[in-house]
């Protein structure tokens, strides 16, 4: 490596006299030196000679047209000149230069063929410690920068890239996992909302319980407060009514009584007399005793029993318990159910919340197939809404819509503007793909290359890696094989967004998408600039998996209708000669 430094300082021998101070932003240290090292003092630019070597001073005018070429703090100086920014960092040379001294690498043939990179300041790293080569490779097998000596060593038979091609396809990773990772925090935050709504909302709604909890019960208590009032007031009455009834028994009785006295005190004195005369005067003829009996039993029992009281009491408070067990179950079923909830968040919660939600409720659409585009060995259900691969090319009209190598089929409505979505089940599929793509595909012969240059925005699932089908193709870390996939098309936003259904996550996003294509440039001399970008119909795409036999699943394209409300086609009979 060393070799190739000086071999490089060699091929660029440019005079100090000369060529090196041209550059007139070239510092007041070199220019000093410049004079002891020739012995004389001399200016680099008149060639004016001094007996003495002259003050020199700093030339503003030129330090502010080159200004923006001087090193700032972070960025990586010129290795050749003092102060000046770095353009580049040649690999080969080890080292980095500013615009001046990068020209040879352009002009000197022996220099053209190094590698040049943006400038970095660490470029001893990029040198192998082992094989003291520059590190060009990328092992993917161990996941390390290699040289190419390392390939011959220690990574024999590994597959390596170069760092070009790998970096691109980290790059392509990271935007993902950054989409991914924006995708979550915006599902958090809305997660975070929800719970925070919720939690005013169940505040709200726990404050409103509790105050026809305390209305209710203290209903209840006024109501025993005053069942309790009636009854002491109904015994009062009572009593009172019998103390009565006893009070004019009594007087009756003391009537009696007194009367009975007054007869007894006359008896006594007639039965004391010696005059027979007298006895004959003041005896009745016929005595009759006051009646003795009266309507009257005394009681012992009270009108209402203290244990009848007590029992009635206890069954009311043993009811009124069940009463509270029950609504206290309720209150923590409904905890429990809560509790459930969370941990199965995302199958149970409701779709108009969360973003592909509001996607199935705004742009769901009806898709159904174009059997006139189905490749022969594709049967398409009656229905239009099924499509498996039944492994064999059928005898089918061949017509220029139809696919005549590749396994696709189209859907039957296209879309030149706006936003749709619709949504499709894999399940039992092995190998799938789905996506949009433009009228203008190519249907004749075996272009595999389906790639957004080629008007072609899909996801596919391949030798059980699901893959996202850029240039080159993203494989995507994926927990599992998703089972439905929703794709969401927004044309003039220029999105195809892929959506697994039933975890609710966002897949891959294709942006930037160019739906549309040029019109010639004769159309705009004749006055059509107004349609400069002519509209281009796009298409659903699928492709189901390649397994032969007629029992093999076909994929199927749920019924979306708008508000989000998604079911399975239940298909039909398949249609083994599709219509012309």
């Amino acid at each position: 490596m060393t070799e190739n430094k000086h071999m490089y300082m060699a091929s660029t021998n440019i005079s100090l006299s000369e060529e090196k101070f041209r550059c007139c932003n070239y510092c007041k240290g070199r220019i000093a030196s410049h004079g002891d090292l020739s012995g004389f003092s001399q200016c680099p630019l008149c060639k004016k000679n001094f007996h003495r070597a002259p003050e020199l001073r700093d030339d503003t005018e030129f330090a502010g047209e080159d200004s923006s070429s001087c090193a700032r703090s972070g960025q990586v100086p010129c290795d050749l000149c003092h102060g000046m920014k770095a353009v580049k960092s040649c690999l080969v040379c080890l080292a980095s230069y500013c615009n001046d001294h990068l020209k040879p690498h352009h002009t000197v043939p022996a220099l053209k063929w190094h590698k040049l990179i943006n400038p970095v300041e660490t470029l001893k790293d990029r040198v192998c410690k082992k094989h003291d080569k520059v590190i060009e490779l990328f092992c993917r097998k161990d996941q390390s920068c290699v040289c190419i000596e390392c390939l011959k060593d220690d990574h024999m038979m590994h597959e390596a890239v170069s760092l070009e091609e790998e970096f691109k396809k980290r790059k392509t990773e990271l935007k993902c996992t950054k989409r991914q990772v924006k995708h979550i925090l915006t599902e958090k935050c809305i997660m975070v909302q929800r719970i925070e709504k919720s939690m005013k909302q169940g505040r709200q709604e726990v404050d409103s319980t509790k105050a026809e909890t305390v209305k209710a019960f203290a209903a209840l208590v006024a109501s025993i407060e005053s069942k309790k009032v009636k009854l002491i007031e109904l015994l009062e009455e009572k009593q009172k009514a019998a103390e009565q009834k006893a009070e004019a028994l009594i007087r009756r009785l003391q009537l009696e009584i007194a009367e009975n006295n007054r007869m007894r005190t006359k008896l006594k004195e007639l039965s004391k007399t010696e005059d027979d005369f007298r006895l004959l005067q003041g005896l009745p003829s016929v005595y009759t005793p006051s009646n003795t009996k009266h309507p009257f039993t005394a009681r012992v029992q009270t009108l209402l029993h203290v244990e009848t009281v007590r029992s009635a009491v206890a069954k009311m408070e043993e009811m009124l318990n069940k009463q509270m067990e029950n609504i206290t179950r309720e209150v923590n079923l409904v905890d429990k159910e809560e509790t459930a909830e969370e941990a199965i968040y995302t199958q149970t919660e409701n779709v108009f919340d969360d973003e592909l939600g509001k996607i199935q409720e705004q742009y769901a659409m009806e898709v159904t197939l174009d059997p006139n585009t189905a490749h022969p060995s594709l049967i398409v259900s009656e229905d239009r809404k099924q499509v498996r691969d039944g492994g064999t090319k059928r005898n089918v009209p061949d017509n220029p819509t139809r696919f005549d190598s590749l396994h696709f089929v189209l859907g039957n409505e296209g879309f030149i503007y706006g936003k749709f979505y619709y949504e499709v089940t894999l399940k039992g599929q092995t190998g799938w793909e789905v996506g949009v793509a433009r009228e203008s595909i190519s249907r004749k012969g075996a272009d595999l290359s389906l790639s957004p240059e080629k008007g072609c925005w899909t996801l596919g699932l391949y030798w059980g890696r699901c893959q996202a089908n850029t240039n080159p193709p993203v494989i995507l870390s994926l927990s599992k094989e998703p089972q439905k996939v929703g794709v969401f098309v927004d044309y003039e936003g220029g999105l195809v967004s892929f959506y697994d259904v039933d975890t609710r996550a966002l897949i891959f996003s294709f942006t930037g998408c160019a739906f549309t294509t040029s019109v010639p440039l004769l159309s705009n001399f004749l006055g059509l600039r107004a349609s400069a970008r002519g509209k281009t119909k796009i298409y659903p795409l699928f492709r189901p998996s390649g397994d032969e036999g007629s029992n093999s699943a076909p994929l199927q394209i749920n019924q979306c209708t708008p508000g989000g409300l998604a079911g399975v086609s239940t298909g039909g009979p398949m249609l083994n000669h599709p219509p012309q």
